[in-house]
């Protein structure tokens, strides 16, 4: 049975009143590669030429110059959210946006959404 990479959104949604600054940056991951591997099946389903390194750039890249509007959007989240997982598991200061959990929490929302309707099916229920 194949994973289920929602777990990690769910995941996100537990810790997203954790202030603790690991739980914090956990919360940002997680939700970032749920995104991400839900993009990633999106562009696998609509021929992406995936390059051999480098796919999260080259994903939301993708995404940000494709002539659907709803595609370029999809790449817009998916990009401000790869960012903030970058600050989270790569920088040793401290988070600079205070609202970084609740930013990434929506995005993830607005993306999962998105794809369901390129999809034509409906969303997953809100958490």
């Amino acid at each position: 049975m194949p994973f289920d990479w929602r777990e990690f959104l769910i995941i996100a949604h537990e810790l997203r009143d954790d202030h603790r600054e690991g739980a914090r940056r956990t919360c940002l991951g997680r939700a970032y590669y749920y995104v991400y591997n839900l993009g990633l099946e999106m562009a696998r389903q609509m021929s992406w030429p995936e390059p051999g390194r480098s796919r999260h750039r080259a994903l939301w890249q993708w995404c940000q110059n494709h002539s659907d509007t709803s595609i370029r959007r999809l790449g817009n989240l998916g990009s401000r959210m790869y960012t903030l997982r970058i600050e989270a598991d790569y920088r040793d200061r401290p988070l600079s946006d205070p609202q970084a959990v609740e930013k990434q929490l929506s995005r993830a929302r607005d993306f999962e959404v998105g794809v369901a309707q390129q999809n034509g099916q409906p969303p997953p229920p809100a958490l």
